[in-house]
């Protein structure tokens, strides 16, 4: 006689079949896990869950972007604005080369590529050509220079104001060794 290992009553054969006592395997072995009810209970809940760490991570990089696009066109602009007045320094030395060689300023920005300048700056850093202005004295001599760029919005102004300046449209003037207007401090 053979008996069930859960319960201990008899049984006619140590198998996989339940016991008619117990109900378990006769042999020992655990009993058949219980399938599931299915009602989507926690299918609704892992969705829910999921829906909301979606909404939080676009939120999140919402927020990233409002604080990080603003500040990369600014840094942008700043970064436009540098390159514009490292090439009006590299212009300015040339030009006074050429100034200190022939006792005057050139006529045009032209004259000092390749003896003053390697190669001479075609554009600032918005894409414009510089503008270069020579003065002229009574006798027709070149004796002063301005070279300037009309910064972001590419529109030359009046010379209003000398000094620095706070707006990335303004112009950047460079005259006779020195900036004349350029940018200083936070610039919008």
């Amino acid at each position: 006689m053979e008996y069930c290992a859960w319960c201990g009553s008899p049984v006619d054969k140590v198998s996989y079949a339940p016991c008619p006592r117990c109900g378990k395997p006769a042999n020992g072995a655990p009993p058949p896990a219980v399938p599931a009810k299915t009602g989507g209970g926690n299918t609704a809940l892992i969705i829910v869950i999921v829906v909301v760490v979606v909404l939080l991570v676009v939120a999140f990089l919402g927020i990233v972007a409002a604080i990080a696009i603003p500040n990369l066109l600014t840094a942008q602009q700043r970064a436009k604005q540098h390159r514009t007045m490292a090439d009006m320094r590299s212009l300015a030395s040339a030009i006074e080369a050429y100034g200190s060689d022939n006792n005057r300023y050139p006529a045009s920005l032209d004259a000092l590529s390749p003896r003053y300048i390697k190669t001479v700056p075609a554009a600032d850093g918005w894409g414009r050509r510089f503008e270069y202005q020579c003065i002229n004295d009574q006798l027709g001599n070149c004796t002063g220079y301005v070279l300037a760029s009309a910064g972001k919005d590419g529109l030359r102004e009046p010379a209003l104001t000398r000094g620095p300046t706070r707006n990335f449209d303004c112009d950047i003037v460079y005259s006779n060794g020195e900036f004349t207007e350029y940018p200083d401090g936070v610039q919008h």
